[in-house]
């Protein structure tokens, strides 16, 4: 009779099978191609940031960090393109798209904490990348009451984009863009098109959710994003 394999061998094997790419069997497509889509991405990027920088439109997403800290009628304000190169073969080659933008708030946030409090608002604070002041509030006598907190009324934001040349994946981030919060999804290459990129500036502006339901999240392969 064989020897049954060890626990800790099964373990890895099942391991292994979970992590495996849904498109690790796909034929993955030649770096050009990947390197085409990307830089044809970029230019429509370029354009749609440089005229809502101009429009600075209203943002239609409420931002509630909790603790009663909300952000009132947010619009986009600035924002930035930039992107990154890698070498294949001698070959320059697209690898990285990086969007960082801010959002406006009419404006500043203030809320008061009682002060066992303050490390934890601090922390989701400096979380979500939001400057503040915090002072003491005290009473008569002295003694510490709360802390009071004024949080500047910007808020930044990101979109990231990396590709895998390996395996022809692009990894999405998003930052700050429809909530406070970080999620990242995995499109192939070729689903990075115009329909895609304008439901991503749909997501950014609060028009339409649709983008996050294009791809899985990263790491959850085969499950639908939402």
């Amino acid at each position: 009779m064989p020897e049954p394999a060890s626990l800790l061998e099964e373990l890895r094997l099942q391991y292994e099978a979970a992590r495996a790419s849904p498109h690790a069997h796909a034929d993955v497509p030649d770096f050009q191609t990947i390197d085409k889509r990307l830089r044809t991405a970029f230019r429509w990027l370029e354009k749609a940031i440089a005229y809502l920088d101009g429009v600075k439109p209203p943002i239609a997403h409420r931002f509630d960090l909790g603790q009663g800290l909300v952000f009132g009628t947010p619009r986009f304000d600035r924002g930035f393109v930039g992107q990154h190169e890698q070498r294949i073969a001698g070959f320059p080659v697209l690898d990285e798209i990086n969007i960082s933008y801010t959002i406006s708030a009419a404006a500043p946030a203030a809320l008061e904490v009682a002060p066992g409090s303050l490390p934890l608002v601090e922390r989701r604070l400096d979380d979500a990348g939001l400057q503040y002041i915090a002072r003491h509030v005290e009473r008569q006598d002295g003694t510490l009451r709360a802390c009071a907190l004024s949080v500047a009324p910007r808020i930044p934001a990101a979109v990231a984009f990396r590709a895998d040349y390996r395996t022809g994946i692009v990894t999405v981030t998003l930052t700050n863009v429809d909530r406070f919060d970080r999620v990242s999804l995995e499109f192939p290459s070729e689903g990075l098109d115009e329909p895609a990129l304008d439901d991503l500036l749909r997501l950014v502006l609060g028009r339409g959710d649709a983008f996050l339901h294009r791809a899985p999240l990263a790491g959850v392969h085969g499950k639908p994003s939402r």
